[in-house]
């Protein structure tokens, strides 16, 4: 009976697996029917994808120059194609000087680099703040503006006639709107605006997530009988061992009788035992000679006599002594 009850729901379970993709399929393509009315194409334009992230290299297919960042020289280097398939240094452009300077955190290096509009426009950014410069197809400065904060990376949108530059810190994201209807060469300070999004506490988060600090008491107190518990297993296994330790210290083997060694009997001496005169007089005289031996005969002899010692400026001990105890 169980054999059958098992083979039974098996079998509900596969057909259940089976059909539930069937009448999913079903149901969408049911949707899709109904929705084929509802649905308006709207055409409109794209626009080139420019992406707001750090870039190395740029190419400019028009005008046959490629830019990239050398970071070993602090360069931006703009490099010509030529028709006949050869590529040469065209122009390069110091970032920033590096020679001589000790404040590295103080030193701007480039970040990203692209061509607009004729233009390589480029980023270059330290700890403290950063700069968003113009050159032209010969490697001259034509635009350079100054915004304090770090900046990684920066985005141009032509139908918006924007370019964004944008960069992360400790405490959010800085995003710079400049205007570029009058090209990007011309981009000025007036008309930058500035965006900042900070970014939420930890404190903050939690005050959100756990007003009433009842989630933030519930896991301190379980964190603290937690440890307890593994502090109390821990001595209570560690006494249990030094326990035994001691009980099979304390516990010495039990001999049996037959295992017990048989020491033979010494015979005592007595001390009252007789002692000829003959004897003590043999062991006297043997000390007698002993002690008489033991020194030399020396004969006393004084060996006192008086060395005279000549001056020399050697041994002086004058010429030791400081100049000044001189004067």
């Amino acid at each position: 009976m169980e054999k059958i009850i098992r083979i039974t729901i098996s079998l509900l379970f596969s057909f259940l697996i089976f059909a539930m993709p069937l009448v999913a399929q079903d149901d969408a393509t049911n949707l899709e029917d109904n929705r084929a009315d509802e649905i308006v194409y709207v055409p409109f334009e794209y626009e080139p994808y420019d992406p707001l992230i750090p870039q190395l290299f740029a190419f400019d297919k028009h005008h046959g120059i490629f830019a990239g960042i050398n970071n070993v020289e602090n360069k931006i280097v703009i490099v010509s194609h030529k028709g006949d398939g050869t590529i040469s240094i065209a122009h390069e452009f110091l970032v920033d000087r590096e020679v001589g300077r000790h404040d590295k955190h103080h030193i701007y290096r480039p970040k990203s680099v692209a061509i607009y509009d004729g233009m390589v426009a480029f980023l270059a950014s330290h700890r403290d703040s950063c700069y968003f410069a113009v050159l032209d197809m010969n490697g001259n400065l034509v635009k350079r503006l100054y915004f304090p904060g770090f900046a990684s990376a920066f985005s141009y949108s032509p139908s918006a006639d924007e370019l964004y530059i944008s960069g992360e810190n400790e405490t959010g994201f800085d995003v710079i709107v400049l205007d570029t209807s009058n090209g990007v060469s011309r981009v000025d300070m007036k008309d930058v605006m500035r965006l900042h999004y900070q970014k939420p506490r930890m404190s903050e988060v939690i005050a959100v997530r756990d007003p009433y600090g009842v989630g933030m008491a519930v896991i301190a107190m379980g964190v603290v009988f937690l440890a307890l518990l593994m502090l109390y297993l821990v001595f209570r296994q560690l006494g249990a061992q030094m326990l035994a330790i001691q009980k099979r210290r304390s516990q010495k083997p039990v001999e049996k009788p037959s295992e017990k060694k048989i020491e033979p009997k010494r015979e005592s001496v007595s001390s009252n035992a007789a002692i000829s005169e003959g004897v003590y007089a043999a062991i006297a005289a043997a000390i007698h000679l002993y002690s008489e031996e033991i020194h030399d005969v020396e004969n006393t002899v004084l060996t006192i006599n008086k060395v005279s010692r000549t001056y020399s400026p050697w041994s002086s001990k004058i010429h030791g002594l400081n100049t000044y105890y001189k004067r």
